[in-house]
């Protein structure tokens, strides 16, 4: 029993070890003004391991690219008009932030329109998830809202690859009401007659979401601990089940607040600002980036002591990718504010255009068969930024070539062999219920070369280039592309004075994505899938030397 005990003492200290827990702090006071204005100073700490320095590096770029800041600010902003249904406005110059070994960052936010007031019933009302008391809108608002948080979690998830790591995220949201205010009452948005007091989302698989509220003298403090892991939401994978969850998301903090004040003035309230998430009807995220390059690298490697063998394989090659990334919801109603999910359709696009200059020089000097490899490079640029709501994402381009020279010579001797091909692939993995793939392709050569070798002598030698080109979610999960081109020179001596020469070549296609999180669980919670696309091959040069 001692034994039993300590192996599961073990066993649990083992899996702790190997855990990783990030966790982020974020404090927002949210002061409202007598016109209904409200200022929202929002605070976000991050700690553990990488994130820090990765939150850094985003923010770096973000407030120093436009276009990356107004994507910032769309997704961040939008969070807001879910909850109060007003847009807040802020500039870079709003953004502070700092790193060590916690990143920290803090936005003062303008938000018009905080306040609405009830003419019927004259009293003040700050509302959650009110959607303008428009059943209209709350049907068109919801299911985004639901979207948002299931493709921030999609994304989180990703980054934490395994259900063993996890972010712990404590939210503590302080509202200070116009002085002079005195509260009325405070009521559910959705259903429930009761005071709201606390609220919990079970998507499974360990992610939570828990709030506990507290009325104070000036307004209300909300306090919420969100837990994501890279495990399966198992209660949102079942399309019965999801109607559960998405009832506990769409209640979870939705609350009106009402009071009095006879300082303020229901005309002088500043009005709303919609948010053009408004008018996105399409049900779906996708986002599209594209990256080029050029590298020329070289590796020489030899063989000792009694026969020696150089070999110096050789790549130029030129570069662009573009790749797309889609996520389609797809919502059954189920009643009155109330939906099943399932994930519709995820598709990864990738679409690379490669030139490729493969050569080889060869230096034997006797008798020898011989498979030399090794790896040529990899290349990462850098990489290219967006954010869902405020979590950021990055997609990681990666470049990796490897070599691989298989050689029989006869005798000593040396030449060189090189040509240049051209090759444009579309591909597309698409998951909607099953994987499938599309796929489009061509490939030409020219400028093929064979070097006179320097002695009439048999040979057979064949240079391959494997690489894979990949764009990865957080160096993470994304599409990729292998593609291996490949040149095989042969010589054979028929006459004392000829030798014939051949030199062939072409390249094999494949291609498919890399999975990991929730995303992984909605598409049949494979890690990765992969298909044989294409093969070609061609003859680049027929001839013969004279010696």
């Amino acid at each position: 029993m001692f034994r039993k005990f300590a192996f599961i003492a073990i066993l649990f200290l083992a899996t702790l070890f190997f855990a990783t827990q990030y966790t982020r702090t974020i404090t927002e006071k949210i002061e409202v003004y007598h016109d209904g204005l409200a200022i929202i100073t929002r605070q976000e700490k991050i700690s553990g391991e990488d994130l820090p320095r990765f939150y850094a590096d985003y923010y770096k770029n973000m407030t120093a690219d436009q276009k990356l800041f107004d994507n910032f600010l769309y997704e961040a902003t939008k969070e807001y008009y879910f909850l109060y249904g007003t847009t807040p406005g802020f500039s870079v110059k709003d953004i502070k932030f700092s790193a060590d070994k916690t990143f920290t960052a803090t936005i003062v936010m303008k938000a018009p329109g905080f306040v609405s007031y009830e003419r019927d019933r004259d009293r003040f009302v700050i509302a959650r998830k009110g959607f303008e008391n428009d059943e209209k809108l709350a049907d068109l608002l919801l299911p985004k809202y639901f979207e948002d948080q299931i493709e921030q979690n999609i994304f989180i998830a990703s980054f934490l690859k395994s259900e063993k790591n996890s972010l712990l995220t404590e939210r503590t949201v302080e509202l200070v009401l116009p002085e002079g205010s005195k509260i009325d009452e405070i009521t559910p948005t959705f259903v429930s007659k009761t005071e709201p007091k606390s609220w919990f989302v079970d998507f499974g698989g360990g992610n939570t979401y828990k709030a506990e509220f507290r009325k104070t003298d000036k307004g209300f403090i909300l306090k919420e601990t969100m837990v994501i892991n890279g495990g399966a939401p198992k209660n949102l994978l079942d399309e019965k089940s999801s109607v559960n969850v998405l009832q506990s998301l769409r209640d979870y903090t939705a609350f009106q607040i009402s009071f009095s004040n006879e300082k303020m003035n229901p005309d002088a309230l500043t009005k709303p600002v919609e948010h053009k998430v408004k008018s996105d009807y399409s049900g779906s995220w996708s986002f599209s980036a594209s990256q080029s390059g050029q590298k020329t690298l070289t590796f020489t490697t030899s063989t000792t002591p009694s026969v020696q063998l150089t070999a110096t394989p050789k790549i130029e090659t030129s570069l662009s990718m573009q790749v797309s990334l889609l996520i389609e919801h797809g919502w059954v109603r189920t009643g009155t504010f109330s939906w099943s999910w399932r994930l519709k359709r995820f598709e990864a696009s990738v679409s690379p255009t490669i030139t490729i200059k493969p050569s080889l020089d060869i230096n034997v000097t006797g008798i020898i068969e011989r498979t030399l490899s090794a790896n040529l490079f990899s290349y990462h640029p850098s990489p290219i930024y967006f954010s869902i709501s405020f979590v950021p994402v990055w997609l990681q381009f990666e470049f990796t070539v490897d070599a691989e020279v298989y050689v029989k010579f006869s005798a000593g001797v040396s030449f060189s062999v090189s040509t240049n091909y051209s090759h444009y692939a579309s591909l597309k993995f698409t998951y909607d219920g099953k994987w499938n793939y599309s796929a489009s392709r061509n490939a030409s050569y020219s400028g093929p070369s064979f070097s006179k070798p320097t002695a009439k002598v048999g040979v057979t030698e064949k240079l391959s280039l494997p690489f894979t080109v990949s764009a990865y979610i957080y160096s993470v999960a994304g599409p990729f592309v292998r593609l291996s081109p490949w040149l095989k020179a042969e010589t054979t001596a028929y006459t004392s004075n000829k030798l014939d020469a051949k030199l062939t070549g072409g390249l094999t296609l494949s291609g498919g994505v890399q999975m990991a999180g929730w995303l992984k669980a909605f598409c049949d919670n494979l890690p990765s899938v992969e298909y044989n696309i294409w093969t070609w091959e061609t003859t680049l040069y027929q001839g013969s030397f004279t010696y």
